[in-house]
């Protein structure tokens, strides 16, 4: 049966293994607030984590004071990615500014990293890393995904969804996501071969979710829930849960930022087994 109300997360994502749990609908406001700095990085940072595996990837909503990062060559020591929600980055000598995505690969020589401006930001790291000015070699190009490279492209299955590619990702295909008085009221479900994780930067989302069930014929109870996604709610998704179906639906116009590991392929059903 459908949960009429509208449920939220409140457990502190930190201690939560998210190989094994989604997180569904984690309002960074509720989310402690950690200082944390990148060793071989000048500067502070104010991170909230947002979901984490105990093995050692995390993803963290971190603002960067201004001045943050090194203006020496280096390289870091775990895979890189980061996603600017407000301010500006240069990365590898690359602007990276409102909306745009950069990554680079652990390992890569890169003549430094530094924020221009206060910068908010997702980080995304493969494991606890620094950043080794010790390291020599040729000097990599980051991987730079911008807002502007591409249109908004309908998506055919949800009349009045869009996505934007960024980039193909270190670890999956990342996009953002839009939606103009979007309802799905009698429309299909939809899952991915990969995690999903989802961050809402502007107007609102209410989405159903399948926690419960991986995949469209699961032989297991999937109590059908209704989570309201605000701008600054982060969600992270188990691979082949159902979600986006009946009930969901946008304010006059949403965006949010997706991040994929693994395939984004995506299996559409109206087959969804009952409780």
């Amino acid at each position: 049966m459908r949960n009429p109300g509208v449920s939220t997360t409140v457990t502190d994502p930190a201690v939560v293994d998210r190989r094994h749990r989604s997180l569904l609908a984690v309002r960074e406001s509720e989310v402690p607030s950690r200082i944390m700095t990148i060793s071989g990085c000048e500067g502070r940072i104010e991170a909230r984590t947002l979901s984490k595996d105990m093995s050692g990837p995390a993803t963290r909503l971190v603002m960067l004071s201004s001045g943050w990062g090194s203006g020496v060559v280096g390289a870091f020591t775990a895979d890189v990615e980061l996603f600017v929600i407000r301010g500006d980055l240069v990365v590898a000598g690359e602007r990276v500014g409102r909306y745009d995505y950069a990554a680079v690969r652990s390992g890569e020589v890169i003549p430094g990293i530094r924020a221009l401006s206060p910068t908010l930001a997702l980080l995304m790291t493969s494991a606890p890393v620094r950043y080794d000015s010790s390291v020599g070699g040729m000097l990599s190009k980051p991987l730079i995904g911008t807002a502007g490279a591409s249109p908004w492209t309908p998506v055919s299955e949800l009349p009045g969804r869009f996505i934007r590619p960024l980039a193909d990702g270190l670890h999956g295909q990342v996009w953002l996501a839009g939606a103009r008085d979007w309802t799905n009221e009698g429309g299909p479900w939809h899952s991915h071969g990969g995690a999903e994780e989802v961050f809402v930067l502007d107007g609102e989302f209410t989405m159903a979710e399948r926690p419960s069930g991986h995949g469209p014929h699961s032989d297991r109870p999937a109590d059908e829930q209704l989570h309201r996604w605000e701008a600054g709610t982060y969600t992270y998704r188990l691979p082949g849960q159902l979600h986006g179906g009946p009930g969901s639906r946008s304010s006059e116009l949403a965006i949010a930022f997706h991040r994929m590991q693994g395939p984004r392929d995506c299996h559409w059903t109206d087959d969804v087994p009952v409780a």
